[in-house]
């Protein structure tokens, strides 16, 4: 495997209010990585600086070999980034199909007027994004849903279907933001199974999830973040073990 991803001294200071520390991490092509921490450790800090929501305020970000560091975000998606967050955001009046559509916009070309006047090309490539949004659907055990409003779908489904779209602008890394969130045992069970699935495709997978059974079932390598900073990192059996990670979670003995 080779680098994909790679931060170096990363950090993000919000008044003197230190919310990441010198952060550097290193991400292999194809592997799934988890970021845990306490509340507050500042993950999702994280993902948005990686994604350009916020500009760090020191380090580097390379995706590819390339700086992307602080660049907008509409750049960095269409540069490879892709990602979910702990709130869901989906278009709830439109469809499970049309959702994951809307994920396929970057890749298409039509001009404005081409799209009013719908000409032989626009068809073309509508057909073409919706045959690539049913093959996204089916690989997420979601096609059967294809024509139902998003928001009528239960919530585990609608999870996946974030996952679905994100998955729609062909991103070099995905970053999920606590997928498992709200999932009773069932659903967090089904979407494990399809996180498997995107791993044996090849994704490569950025995952912050409170869910230990989760995350230790799922990844191959862990960070842990406790105050902004990073306090360890390793395996899932090296995590277990980190007497800095267990005192982050359960404080340390008097």
């Amino acid at each position: 495997m080779s680098s994909i991803l790679k931060v170096t001294g990363l950090t993000q200071v919000f008044g003197g209010l230190v919310a990441l520390s010198d952060i550097n991490m290193t991400v292999e092509q194809g592997e799934i990585l988890g970021v845990i921490g306490p509340n507050g450790a500042g993950k999702t800090t994280f993902f948005n600086a990686l994604t350009g929501i916020i500009p760090p305020t020191r380090g580097k970000i390379e995706l590819m070999g390339e700086d992307i560091t602080g660049i907008k975000p509409h750049i960095i998606s269409s540069k490879g980034f892709a990602r979910t967050f702990q709130n869901i955001r989906l278009f709830k009046k439109m469809t499970v199909l049309d959702n994951v559509m809307v994920g396929l916009h970057n890749k298409t070309h039509a001009s404005l007027l081409a799209s009013l006047l719908k000409t032989r090309s626009v068809r073309k490539e509508e057909a073409e994004s919706e045959k690539k949004a049913l093959e996204i659907l089916q690989l997420l055990d979601l096609d059967d849903f294809r024509y139902e409003l998003a928001g009528s779908l239960p919530y585990g489904l609608q999870r996946r279907l974030e996952i679905a779209r994100a998955l729609a602008t062909d991103p070099l890394i995905l970053l999920l933001d606590e997928p498992a969130a709200g999932m009773n045992e069932q659903e967090t069970e089904d979407l494990l199974g399809i996180i498997q699935k995107l791993k044996e495709l090849g994704y490569t997978i950025i995952i912050i999830e409170h869910d230990m059974k989760f995350i230790m079932n799922i990844c191959e390598r862990l960070y842990v973040f406790n105050h902004g900073a990073k306090i360890a990192e390793g395996t899932p059996e090296e995590i277990k073990k980190n007497a800095a990670v267990i005192e982050a979670y359960l404080g340390k003995e008097s």
